[in-house]
């Protein structure tokens, strides 16, 4: 029962060329292409991120991805330095189109 992912998020659809949809997560290989595609577009304008997508940091971008994607949204990210908190913003911030 708990092995089931529960993730949602609307920047996969977009990725694959169709209309934005808020839709479950299915597949981790689906979502890792997906960001890691992101990722390869961000270094390309942005400065280089050298991010590691293991799966905790991929269900922790989709969260934040959520998160950012209300209009009024807005999170408290809390770890010890070092744990990715202002990279997985950042990369959040660019799939969802934020200028930063």
């Amino acid at each position: 029962m708990f092995n089931k992912m529960n993730l949602f998020t609307s920047f996969i659809l977009p990725h694959q060329g169709y209309e934005k949809a808020y839709v479950q997560v299915k597949d981790l290989a689906e979502l890792k292409t997906t960001l890691e595609d992101k990722l390869q577009e961000y270094n390309e304008q942005k400065q280089i991120m050298d991010l590691v997508l293991f799966n905790d940091a991929m269900e922790h971008i989709v969260r934040i991805c959520r998160i950012l994607d209300f209009p009024t949204g807005s999170a408290l990210l809390v770890g010890v330095g070092g744990s990715g908190k202002q990279s997985l913003s950042k990369i959040s911030a660019f799939i969802l189109g934020f200028d930063i």
